[in-house]
């Protein structure tokens, strides 16, 4: 039997399967970490945009389309599916999100995976690019390793 035989591609969505990733929070702190200790902190803030740009691309048209209730939507179902708590609220046309546990801190904690400050950043660079990108602004307000913050997202 040739190697051509033994070999089976796969071709999968990642719609197809279901949503966890939790393990992804550790290597986004190795990563940062990595990339500020190696090129600093500006190229891991332009190396965030880039993935909040093309990463989050359907959640920007989504948020032209739908406006707060489509960022409402996203983070409800991210919370939802991390076990994370959070209460939500719109009122005079500004989404405000109050996290009492973070999913992506709970669970560095719980796995005892490292943590850098700068990892919440990830949040604010992320959100500010997305919002950005579909003409709204957004404001994050966290001490690092609490795993609570309060955001808020608008449209001036």
């Amino acid at each position: 039997m040739t190697l051509q035989h033994k070999v089976k591609v796969l071709d999968c969505k990642s719609s197809q399967n279901e949503y966890l990733h939790k393990d992804f929070h550790g290597a986004l702190c190795y990563a940062i970490k990595y990339l500020d200790e190696k090129l600093g902190p500006d190229a891991t803030s332009e190396y965030l945009k880039q993935i909040g740009k093309e990463v989050f691309s359907h959640l920007i048209a989504a948020i032209k389309s739908d406006g707060l209730i489509a960022i409402d939507r996203h983070f409800k179902k991210i919370f939802e599916l991390e076990n994370g708590k959070a209460d939500f609220q719109i009122e005079n046309n500004q989404l405000t999100i109050n996290v009492s546990k973070c999913p992506a801190i709970s669970h560095l904690k719980s796995t005892g995976q490292l943590f850098t400050d700068r990892y919440c950043l990830t949040t604010v660079i992320l959100n500010k690019t997305v919002c950005e990108q579909a003409g709204y602004k957004c404001s994050c307000r966290y001490k690092p390793y609490e795993g609570k913050c309060i955001q808020k997202f608008w449209k001036e």
